[in-house]
């Protein structure tokens, strides 16, 4: 383990990359980096629900009966909750 002295001039057992590591700014990133990927996973999920909703909802209600859906239906099969 590297001491206070070791990481204050940058040298430690492994690398430098040791006590980047030990001061937790590398979970730091990839924590942030993880929940930037996640928050755009999100987006585009919702993105996709809302284009389905908006789809769907062009629809007469005659075409949807047809489909063996009805209007009130909708928000569950845009949100993949939808079960017959």
């Amino acid at each position: 383990m590297a001491t206070y002295s070791d990481l204050t001039t940058g040298r430690t057992q492994g690398s430098y990359g040791d006590a980047f590591d030990f001061l937790g700014f590398t979970t730091l990133f990839r924590g942030i980096s993880l929940l930037r990927e996640t928050l755009t996973q999100r987006r585009a999920e919702r993105a996709e629900r809302l284009q389905i909703a908006r789809e769907l909802s062009t629809y007469t209600d005659r075409e949807l009966g047809e489909l063996g859906f009805s209007r009130a239906d909708l928000p569950m099969i845009a949100a993949g909750t939808y079960r017959r």
